[in-house]
């Protein structure tokens, strides 16, 4: 009986291992030189290796469980009966005290197989898949050589109901492929376990969401855009190259509505030391793309196309602002700041306890980050909120409340029309979470 049980639990093991074991981390071992994993990797690699292992579980569990059963039955109950009878409880005869020594067995029998047999090798598989499933390999090698006319009539016959119900089983059915969403899932579960920082977890969940945001939400706005006139001289361009801290600078025709090339700092020197003056005759061709595009399909056309940046246009074909390869990667990795960068901190915590904060941060972002409700209808950055709300244009001081659980919004900083800072009056539940975003303040 034992050893039927433990037929049971290895086979039901073998079986759920095989399935749950991560196909990666068997490669991974094989290419290590682990001899169980050398022999798992074509089995979980091919679909129809994969039917045949598991069928031949599946035969295991099936035999395991019938000579069990027949073994209770005819041994055990048999053996019960008579004891019954001659204990003399309740004066049964011979016939009745086998039944119920029957139902007895069968009922223990069930216990124990579903107990030891099915519950108890399930849990160590999930805790351990790629373990056990390594663990039970060899033994499994054996019993498809065992097996193979019973697993060849048995999945012969699945295959042929299948099909009789005209379902067409695929190729990849047992392919481990995971939706955006589920690998986003997986990137949480792994840093809740504790096998990722948090900084690999951020630059993950940051890679993924790449594909959600469009060319509008990650661009340079128009306002913020160094441009400078096509009949600029090359020594203006290098000037103001070297005062905006930039290498590229768009050229315009007429208004900057009008963008008809880029001057690159290199080319200009190039100019300078041959004593010409027109930057058009190094002109290089620029690239437009609409604001809603999606910022992943902007990166592959950027990098296959050898580009720097892009023109971002609206719906009416007018420049809405700037998109570069920077403004891509920031968005993976954070602001990448240098030499001649000279910007607020994204995220910064004041004396007064409010949260300071660039206005050009997405509100999406904002929402992520201090798991707030603040509405992503009205604009994409929290300026256009503020300005949104405000029904005008905001002042220092002004505020506004927005949200379902009321968040305070101040403006501290202008620039003209444009705002530059706002601050943040967050709800008590969300105070814990800001240490992770909180940046030291840079002058």
């Amino acid at each position: 009986m034992a050893l039927m049980v433990f037929a049971t639990a290895f086979y039901v093991a073998a079986e759920f291992s095989s399935i749950s074991a991560r196909k990666t981390r068997i490669i991974q071992l094989a290419n290590e030189g682990n001899f169980a994993a050398k022999m798992l990797q074509p089995i979980v690699e091919h679909n129809v290796r994969l039917d045949q292992y598991v069928a031949a579980s599946q035969v295991g569990i099936s035999i395991s469980s019938l000579i069990l059963g027949a073994y209770g039955q005819n041994t055990v109950a048999a053996a019960i009966a008579p004891l019954l009878v001659a204990w003399g409880i309740g004066n049964l005869t011979p016939a009745l005290a086998l039944s119920i020594s029957v139902t007895g067995v069968l009922v223990f029998l069930t216990i124990l197989q579903v107990v030891l047999g099915e519950l108890l090798p399930k849990s160590l598989t999930i805790q351990y898949p790629e373990r056990v499933a390594l663990a039970t390999v060899m033994p499994m090698k054996w019993s498809l050589a065992i097996f193979r006319p019973l697993i060849w009539l048995f999945n012969g016959s699945a295959n042929l109901i299948v099909k009789l119900f005209g379902v067409n089983r695929a190729a990849d059915d047992h392919a481990h492929l995971h939706s955006p969403e589920e690998i986003e899932l997986l990137v949480h579960q792994s840093y809740s376990g504790g096998l990722l920082d948090d900084q690999v977890q951020q630059l993950l969940r940051n890679a993924l969401r790449l594909r959600e945001l469009t060319a509008r939400q990650v661009m340079v706005p128009r306002i913020q855009m160094v441009a400078a006139p096509v009949t600029s001289s090359v020594p203006q361009l290098i000037e103001q190259a070297c005062i905006e801290g930039y290498s590229r600078i768009p050229l315009y025709q007429g208004t900057v509505d009008n963008i008809v090339g880029l001057a690159h700092l290199k080319d200009l020197f190039r100019l300078q030391l041959e004593e010409r003056t027109d930057p058009a005759e190094s002109m290089r061709s620029i690239e437009f793309v609409p604001e809603g595009m999606p910022a992943a399909d902007v990166w592959t056309m950027l990098k296959t196309k050898g580009r720097y940046l892009a023109v971002v246009l609206d719906e009416y074909g007018g420049t809405a602002g700037l998109i570069s390869i920077e403004d891509l990667v920031e968005e993976i990795f954070g602001e990448l700041l240098d030499e001649f960068d000279d910007e607020l901190p994204l995220i910064a915590s004041g004396e007064d306890g409010r949260v300071h904060l660039r206005s050009d941060l997405l509100v999406a972002d904002i929402n992520e980050y201090f798991k707030l409700d603040l509405p992503e209808d009205y604009a994409d950055t929290l300026g256009g909120l503020v300005f949104n709300l405000l029904g005008r244009v905001p002042k220092t001081g002004d505020e506004v409340t927005a949200g379902v659980s009321p968040v305070r919004i101040r403006v501290e900083q202008m620039d003209g029309l444009h705002v530059l800072e706002v601050s943040l009056q967050l709800p008590s539940k969300a105070l814990p979470h800001i240490r992770e975003w909180r940046l030291p303040d840079a002058d």
